[in-house]
């Protein structure tokens, strides 16, 4: 919450004379929605399935998630040490969509579009055509790596396609620096990457663990967080084998603090 309170400072003399009358969630990862309670006087929207998983995982099982034991506790307190969310109270979307919903913000055209489930269940990116820039929400870590929550990777590279066919000239991405699609294009080789290692390794018959650790990440080793790894490589598992379960939110955080310690 801290963090939306800095930004909507930042932006007082914007909002002075052109005030938020809308507000997109993009997905429900909590750093994209925990601020909502400060702006909870307006238009909230949301793809459904982003909704619902916002109501599945909100503030409460996070901080739950930072007081347990062992690796999975001691890994979240690491990736969220730089945020206090004592305070912080879930306020949902009102306004939900199915798919696609076109609105019209100050005269300017705004297309929402939900390109999940990928990085999470539901995923909108917000396509502004005149200005030509598109808001990708997670869809983007521009410079960073990229985490499968909820896969398909087939999904997330559909969607990595359709942001480069719009035409844009300017990407904000939902982590790292205002880019272009050429930061797409690389993530989407990340995820190609990651799909091709992890296939190779699961025909060989090794555990999903076994896999991450075997694949060299050659280019891709100097990207920060890349302990994500071994979620990536359990999400390809996942669509190759449906029966195996998917990773709930202690046991990912678990997985990734053994797989960065065996980096060490």
């Amino acid at each position: 919450m801290a963090s939306t309170s800095r930004l909507l400072t930042a932006m007082q003399d914007v909002v002075a004379t052109a005030p938020v009358e809308r507000v997109v969630n993009t997905h429900g990862n909590g750093d994209h929605w925990f601020g909502n309670q400060l702006l909870s006087d307006r238009e909230i929207i949301a793809a459904a399935p982003t909704a619902a998983e916002m109501r599945a995982v909100g503030p409460a099982e996070v901080r739950a998630l930072l007081a347990q034991q062992g690796r999975a506790g001691a890994f979240a307190r690491r990736v969220f040490r730089g945020f206090d969310l004592s305070d912080v109270e879930p306020v949902y979307p009102a306004t939900l969509y199915v798919d696609e919903l076109d609105l019209v913000v100050g005269g300017t055209d705004v297309r929402l579009i939900d390109v999940g489930p990928a990085h999470t269940a539901g995923d909108t990116i917000v396509h502004v055509p005149s200005a030509g820039v598109v808001y990708t929400g997670d869809i983007v870590f521009a410079g960073g790596t990229p985490i499968v929550w909820t896969g398909p990777i087939g999904n997330w590279l559909r969607a990595c396609d359709l942001i480069c066919e719009l035409g844009v000239c300017t990407v904000v991405p939902g982590h790292g620096l205002v880019t272009t699609v050429r930061a797409v294009r690389a993530q989407a080789a990340y995820l190609r990457f990651v799909q091709e290692e992890a296939a190779a390794r699961h025909e060989k018959g090794m555990t999903f663990v076994e896999a991450a650790q075997d694949i060299d990440l050659r280019e891709y080793g100097d990207l920060p967080e890349h302990e994500r790894l071994v979620v990536n490589v359990h999400a390809v598992y996942r669509e190759l084998d449906p029966d195996i379960p998917a990773l709930e939110g202690p046991s990912a955080f678990a997985c990734m603090g053994e797989f960065m310690e065996d980096l060490v």
